[in-house]
């Protein structure tokens, strides 16, 4: 029985391409990950969306911006 390619070769254009960003950001992504529940309403309403990680990382830092950074952009 044929086991993987042994000795795989991952490109760089390949690594590129493989977690395309739905947005347009150039930031650095955070190295964990924030989970949270919704309600069942507004779970449905979410999932629905076509790019909901960039909707949810657009809605997120817009709050933040505006209610936990001061004018100078500081926290």
């Amino acid at each position: 029985m044929p086991k993987g390619n042994p000795n795989p070769v991952i490109t760089p254009e390949f690594k590129a391409n493989q977690f395309k960003r739905a947005d347009n950001t150039t930031e650095p992504m955070a190295k964990r990950n924030i989970q949270l529940r919704l309600t069942e309403s507004i779970d449905t309403l979410v999932r629905a969306l076509p790019n909901r990680s960039a909707w949810l990382r657009r809605v997120i830092t817009e709050a933040a911006l505006a209610e936990l950074m001061d004018k100078d952009g500081e926290t």
